[in-house]
Formats: C-alpha cells, structure tokens, sequence
C-alpha cells in the first residue's frame, strides 16, 4: 500500500472534502490518501511512500503531524463521504462497462459534453449534453465548440436510449440522430414502424420521412 500527501487546496481543484478518516497536519492543510485514489484524478508532483518508508514514518511521527484531529458531527462525515464517492465515480464513469441502460441509470454522473472542447474523445465514451446522454461513435482528435452533439455531428455522437430488444412487442423509441437495423421495429409520435434495411449510419430525418427508404409503418 503506498500513500500520498495532498493538499486541501487539492481536494477543493476536485470536489473533494477532507474526512476525519484522513490523516491531516496539525494546521489542516495537508492530509495523506491511499495513491489508488489521487490516481483517479490529475495529480500534481506530490511524494507517494510505502507505509514503512522511514522518511513517511519520520513524518507521521513528526510534530506537525501528531495532534488532536478537529471533530466534527456524523451526518458531515456521511454527506462528505458520499460527496468523494461521487466524484470518484465521475472519474471512473468512462472505464466502466455499463449497457446504454445501466448509463441512462447514471446519467448524472457521465461529464458535460463541454468539458471535452479542445480535447480528445474516443469511440465509446459518454457525454451529457442539454437533456441527452450522448455515446461517441468514433474517434474524435479534437472536440471543436461549434461540434457539439446534435444532428448535423451525427457521424460524431448518438443520442443513448433506453435498451429495447427490437421486437414488435418490445420496440425501440427513436431519437434522431440513430443509427436503425433490419427487421429491428422502432417507435417514434406513438407510430410502430419495422426497419426494412440497416442505416448504416445515424439518421437524422424523423421516420416519417423515412418511409419506403429505410422503415415501413408496421400494423399494431
């Protein structure tokens, strides 16, 4: 196990609190966390020792850092706690395995699609963007501000809908842009319709006005 000596100014740059379970410095301006932890986030330089390192153990045993530590009430360690887990769960969101289901469960806790302007986003990963969770379809270098998700950046992004298996009795609702597949029945304005022929691509135009092209309004 190694540790790492942060700052509170630290924890502050990254929504984070300082608990009472955190070891911290006699004037409270330092604490030391598990390394796993400050992982997730962007870290500065700071030092990581192994718990029988003799330099973190001079530390701990230093007079800065061997005081009474500050009390405070149970319900703040609790709302505190559950603060640090949400915040380090937005920094996992992205690694984790979840079906377009499972995300819509946790919208709240993928990135605003604005964060990411002048940086990369890779195929797979999930932006919220106005009301939408959004899910890259490829590869994007650089997120421009005047890309943002929608239906001109179809190629781009794909509004994350509720998982449907497809059938006539299990349709899936339609939100452009979306890419449709054969013999898969969608719904859109309370209309059924059966694909005829994958899209290949996400669609913009309502189905609609996709009759005969790409659906066929399919009878109750």
């Amino acid at each position: 196990m190694r540790y790492t000596i942060v700052t509170i100014e630290w924890l502050t740059q990254h929504g984070l609190l300082a608990l009472p379970t955190m070891r911290s410095n006699a004037d409270g301006t330092k604490v030391v966390l598990h390394e796993e932890f400050v992982n997730l986030f962007p870290r500065d330089s700071f030092p990581t020792y192994r718990m029988d390192d003799p330099e973190f153990v001079q530390i701990m045993e230093s007079e800065e850092w061997n005081h009474e530590p500050q009390p405070y009430s149970a319900d703040y360690i609790l709302a505190a706690s559950a603060q640090n887990m949400v915040e380090s769960a937005k920094k996992q969101i992205q690694t984790l395995s979840l079906t377009d289901s499972e995300s819509l469960k946790v919208k709240s806790l993928y990135p605003d699609w604005a964060e990411y302007i002048d940086e990369s986003l890779s195929k797979g990963m999930k932006v919220n963007y106005k009301e939408h969770l959004y899910k890259v379809r490829q590869d994007i270098p650089m997120v421009l501000e005047s890309q943002y998700p929608g239906m001109a950046t179809a190629a781009l992004y794909e509004v994350v809908v509720e998982t449907a298996s497809g059938t006539k009795d299990d349709p899936i609702p339609y939100t452009p842009p979306m890419e449709i597949f054969k013999d898969k029945y969608y719904t859109q304005n309370d209309v059924l319709y059966i694909c005829t022929r994958d899209s290949g691509q996400a669609l913009t135009h309502d189905l609609s006005s996709l009759v005969g092209l790409y659906v066929n309004v399919a009878s109750l």
